[in-house]
């Protein structure tokens, strides 16, 4: 969600020249960036909420597909629906963490198509960190939840588990991390 916007509002006004005209502008950097980096983050948390409605969509349809037919296992179901405003408000640092990374990469290349090139990297070093928080052994504690994105992964997956008392202990480590990391692509596509 938030790789495509960055390119288009970074490389993208390379491109098409319209850069060096916002940069000749009264607006400092910083709220250039900062601009960018709302505009980038609200798309991406429009996708991330888009996401969010399908596959609660899709997981009705197929309970009520399999339960109709009585072959549901007994461990499938939604997750529990005091955690859906949860999702939504962890959502947006990991939303803005994502936006930041991109729109920081996005900001070196000189076109859209080397700012793909750049994004790739990022994707490719975000994937591990992903798959950390999947294994069978990965636990939501203070050690994990300094990791930057395996944290908040661990705190979504408790969120959707419905045990709110462990996301509640460590949300505040890992929403720190994502806060700064966020903070530092910032200031580094500043």
């Amino acid at each position: 969600g938030a790789f495509y916007p960055a390119i288009d509002v970074c490389a993208g006004e390379k491109e098409r020249g319209t850069l060096e005209t916002l940069l000749s502008s009264p607006a400092r950097r910083t709220e250039i960036v900062a601009g960018k980096l709302l505009t980038v983050a609200s798309f991406s948390f429009a996708t991330a909420m888009l996401n969010l409605l399908s596959m609660t969509l899709t997981g009705l349809l197929v309970i009520s597909q399999l339960g109709g037919q009585g072959t549901m296992p007994m461990n499938l179901g939604l997750p529990p629906i005091m955690s859906l405003p949860w999702l939504v408000i962890v959502l947006i640092p990991i939303v803005a963490l994502f936006s930041s990374l991109a729109l920081a990469l996005a900001s070196f290349a000189k076109s859209s198509k080397e700012g793909q090139y750049y994004l790739v990297p990022l994707l490719m070093s975000l994937v591990p960190l992903m798959m950390l928080s999947m294994l069978p052994s990965a636990k939501l504690d203070l050690g994990t939840s300094l990791i930057p994105v395996t944290g908040m992964l661990l705190l979504i997956k408790n969120l959707m588990l419905g045990d709110f008392q462990l996301a509640a202990q460590f949300a505040g480590p890992v929403v720190a991390v994502t806060l700064v990391c966020c903070w530092l692509s910032a200031r580094w596509a500043v």
